[in-house]
């Protein structure tokens, strides 16, 4: 599923920067920046001697210019935009928007988002006067399947002699639900023939999987054979009137990936053609219907220490939700099957 071209301009909530919690450390240079020129100070009144009162006095006076000239960064509020589903491999644009909250401008900075299932991206922000709002459209690719909660704003900026650098951080709630790239469309199993569904609509050649008791025996007698066996026609009964498709996904790890971007597919397939199609994830009681169901194959997981095979609560609860003229299949990487 493709995102839309144009981010919603809902109004999304604004969070100041700050520092990263989870990475304290001293800061050296500043630190020796802002004790050695006191030190060199009161050590020069205690020598005598002009030149070191000199540079401590240069020390101070770079200390202060650089506490003056430091960018407010910590008043800078940024929000995000990005569209509510995505898919795996898609570039998606994010709309991030910056807004100096702060009584003083703001110079040129680096801003960095990452952290979110997304790629990593850099850009530059511009200069920021008091109170300023830009907005920076920054296109993305999701790397891989998933729920993402949003990302993680980081903003770089150092005062105008580069003496020290500043990194602020915000983690700004921009949930998306990457679902897997559709692969190919699955071919479902042959479905059980459903009562009262006698009338003759064709017959067609015989496919793998289909009943014996469907083949048209005088047809097939009067094609003959060839080399490789007799010619077998089955007969094509009118077809009821279709309920919903209910796709049960597997819980075993091996091939979960594949098996998802199988059902993605099928998914996209029965929507163009105006089909009914519902998941089940056996691991969670929803049952969901559309786009909500491309949902559930973003947010589902191989369940650990389980059958490989869903239980019976799971398929019965499909059955229902398929209703009497509806079905069920059971994904699987093996093979999928009729339930």
């Amino acid at each position: 599923m493709s995102a839309a071209p144009d981010t919603a301009r809902a109004p999304v909530a604004e969070h100041l920067l700050d520092r990263h919690p989870t990475r304290p450390r001293v800061r050296v240079r500043p630190i020796a920046l802002a004790t050695s020129g006191p030190a060199l100070l009161v050590l020069s009144f205690g020598v005598g001697n002009r030149w070191l009162a000199l540079v401590a006095c240069l020390l101070l006076a770079v200390t202060a210019l650089a506490v003056l000239t430091a960018p407010p960064v910590t008043s800078l509020a940024v929000s995000v935009r990005v569209p509510a589903r995505a898919r795996a491999g898609q570039v998606v644009e994010h709309v991030v928007r910056v807004r100096n909250t702060s009584s003083r401008p703001c110079p040129a900075v680096v801003l960095h988002l990452g952290g979110d299932g997304f790629a990593p991206c850099h850009t530059g922000l511009p200069d920021l006067a008091a109170g300023q709002v830009v907005e920076l459209r920054l296109p993305r690719a999701a790397r891989s399947r998933g729920l993402s909660a949003g990302p993680v704003v980081l903003v770089e900026a150092a005062d105008v002699l580069g003496v020290h650098l500043q990194r602020r951080w915000a983690a700004v709630p921009a949930a998306v639900a990457v679902h897997p790239a559709p692969s190919a469309v699955p071919r479902l199993p042959v479905p059980a023939p459903r009562p009262g569904a006698d009338d003759l609509a064709a017959v067609r050649p015989f496919r793998a999987g289909d009943r014996p008791s469907a083949v048209h025996w005088r047809a097939s007698a009067r094609r003959g054979g060839g080399p490789t066996g007799p010619a077998l026609v089955v007969v094509e009964r009118e077809a009821a009137p279709e309920g919903v498709l209910v796709v049960v996904l597997p819980t075993a790890p091996a091939g979960f990936e594949d098996v998802l971007g199988q059902v993605a597919a099928l998914i996209g397939a029965g929507r163009a053609a105006g089909r009914r199609i519902a998941v089940l994830d056996p691991t969670s009681p929803v049952v969901a219907e559309g786009a909500t169901a491309l949902d559930v194959l973003a947010a589902a997981q191989p369940a650990e220490h389980v059958l490989a095979q869903p239980g019976g609560a799971a398929l019965e609860r499909a059955r229902r939700t398929a209703g009497p003229h509806g079905r069920v299949v059971v994904a699987a990487a093996d093979g999928w099957r009729s339930a």
